[in-house]
């Protein structure tokens, strides 16, 4: 039986994410462990850590406990309803913001993640039902008409700050929420510096400057505003650098959009700084989800209806699984009664692994 466990936005704050953001190393060593036990799909996003996999859930939480040495308030889904809460979220109707279309990138990214470690035994036809179903939303449905994301919010959040146009810093601009962070701050007008690390970006709109990531905390005077969405599993800005750095009496905005966080909370204790994060656009989400109140409803008649398919060829695949097993069963107890008596013993014997 399929089963998902989930830490998400919903029941559980960013100090508590931030210890389940399992970067690229400790997710092969999970997957690893995963294959031993059957094969699962692990995604992590800046909302949420969730993993899909056919063991007890006692096993995956105790799994992803120890790799992040934590406890979290798991929210559970089983059977049918770990299958419609993967194609829900696939649509993008169990996000902070209903409609966004990163969910889907990010839900591929971790599916081919999964694949290439070998781990999706028993869940390709799930997953690819799945991202087909939420391509299938956003092209039938106007879910995703006037899109607004985290990028869109933080873009928002930095024009309100500043009331006009102001010079941003931003850090991790070469990642998938990064570019999204950057377009969007170009088109409101204010000016951008971006660091990068190993490589150069692509497609760096006309009138961006980008620096070394070395060079950040000297960039910061400035700046009237920072947005810091890196994937480092350390803190990008430390309260005693960012003090040092800041010579110019004036109020800058912090926005960190990174889970776990990029910037030091004490960074919101200095004089003449703001510290937002994540989890501070909980109601600008909600006026977003209201405004898509109708193009929900549209999306969810396509996602049950996409389920209904999933469930009918399931149903499919499985009896004819059953007719080529049959078959092959009856061909032994005509012409090898020895080992068909050892198949039918081993079907007995393992009746009911995995369930709880």
């Amino acid at each position: 039986m399929l089963r998902c466990i989930s830490v998400q936005f919903e029941n559980a704050p960013v100090s508590v994410r931030e210890k389940f953001a399992f970067p690229p190393h400790m997710r092969r060593e999970l997957y690893a462990r995963l294959k031993e036990m059957g094969g699962g799909v692990l995604l992590v996003t800046c909302n949420r850590t969730e993993l899909y996999f056919f063991r007890p859930f006692a096993e995956g939480e105790a799994l992803l406990c120890a790799a992040a040495d934590a406890a979290a308030p798991f929210v559970r889904f089983a059977g049918e309803s770990a299958v419609s809460r993967l194609f829900f979220l696939a649509a993008g109707l169990r996000s902070m913001l209903v409609g966004e279309d990163e969910i889907l990138h990010q839900l591929k990214g971790a599916y081919l993640e999964a694949q290439s470690s070998g781990a999706t035994k028993g869940a390709d036809a799930l997953f690819q039902a799945a991202i087909a179903c939420g391509r299938k939303v956003r092209a039938q449905t106007k879910i995703g008409e006037f899109s607004c994301s985290v990028a869109t919010l933080a873009a928002n959040a930095v024009t309100a700050y500043v009331r006009g146009h102001g010079r941003v810093l931003l850090v991790g601009g070469s990642g998938m929420v990064g570019r999204s962070v950057l377009k969007n701050l170009v088109a409101a007008g204010h000016t951008v510096i971006a660091t990068e690390r190993t490589h150069l970006f692509e497609g760096v709109p006309q009138g961006v400057r980008t620096i070394a990531y070395s060079g950040r905390y000297a960039a910061l005077d400035g700046a009237d505003a920072v947005v810091s969405c890196t994937a480092s599993p350390h803190v990008v800005f430390t309260a005693a650098e960012t003090v040092r750095a800041l010579v110019t009496p004036k109020k800058r905005l912090f926005l960190d959009l990174a889970v776990p966080p990029d910037i030091d909370p004490a960074i919101a204790g200095a004089e003449g700084c703001t510290l937002r994060n994540i989890d501070d656009f909980r109601a600008a989400a909600e006026e977003n989800n209201a405004a898509k109140r109708a193009a929900a409803l549209a999306a969810e008649a396509v996602v049950r209806q996409c389920l209904t398919e999933y469930a009918a060829s399931e149903t499919a695949r499985m009896h004819a699984d059953r007719v080529r097993r049959d078959g092959a069963l009856r061909w032994l107890r005509k012409h090898d009664p020895a080992a068909f008596s050892a198949r039918i013993g081993q079907n007995a014997d393992g009746e009911g692994e995995g369930e709880e």
